[in-house]
């Protein structure tokens, strides 16, 4: 299908114009870099053309853009693609700007994700902080593997005391959640795991301590979340 400029608008409160093919935004440009294009409406944007566009403007301004998002936070690979897509850059272009700074490791979801849990650990549960980081487009092994690293590192400062301390805290939580633990049945069990898990508990830790405390087996499931 012949792909044809239909439309070239300002917008208001900015300097790029957008250029609109087969009546769809396509990409957003200067009007110097219009005219150093030659583009205007009714004119058929050519391959070659296109190409040509993307390679020598688009694509280092879109770089440019991304190592700027960068500067001001770090950001998951998603939130620089949604504002990239805002900015009008077409999906070829992000995906090598995104790439570009990968290449230089100024994009990482793991590192992305380790950040995020040591500024919230402390005021979300896990259920929240996993919530948040999918939200932010951080695949579920990703998530994982910063809870674990994340742990390390907490144990890595604190010894033995942080190993401690988690277990202290998860006995007390289940005390608050039952008077009676010996005498929880297996659907109770599995619903306090899943509310233990959900505050950041290990479920080995989980399955570890209620082994202790109630009269029945400890089913074998998958206590994290």
């Amino acid at each position: 299908m012949e792909r044809v400029i239909t439309a070239v608008e300002s917008v208001r409160g900015g300097r790029k114009r957008k250029v609109y093919v087969n009546d769809e935004w396509c990409f957003s440009l200067y009007p110097a870099q219009l005219r150093s294009h030659n583009l205007e409406e009714g004119m058929v944007l050519t391959e070659e053309l296109y190409g040509r566009i993307c390679a020598e403007t688009l694509l280092p301004q879109a770089k440019k853009r991304v190592l700027n998002l960068l500067v001001a936070k770090d950001r998951s690979r998603k939130e620089l693609f949604e504002k990239l897509a805002g900015d009008g850059y077409p999906q070829e272009v992000a995906d090598a700007a995104v790439e570009y700074a990968e290449s230089y490791h100024y994009v990482d979801d793991l590192r992305f994700a380790l950040t995020y849990l040591c500024s919230h650990a402390e005021e979300k549960s896990r259920f929240q902080l996993v919530a948040k980081l999918k939200e932010k487009g951080i695949g579920r092994e990703v998530i994982d593997e910063a809870f674990e690293v994340f742990r390390e590192e907490r144990i890595a400062q604190m010894g033995e005391a942080f190993e401690e301390a988690e277990l202290t805290a998860l006995r007390r939580q289940i005390a608050r959640k039952t008077k009676a633990p010996a005498a929880l049945s297996q659907k109770e069990i599995q619903k306090l795991t899943a509310s233990l898990c959900a505050k950041g508990f290990r479920g080995a830790d989980i399955r570890d301590v209620l082994k202790d405390l109630v009269s029945t087996d400890i089913p074998e499931m998958d206590m994290e979340l």
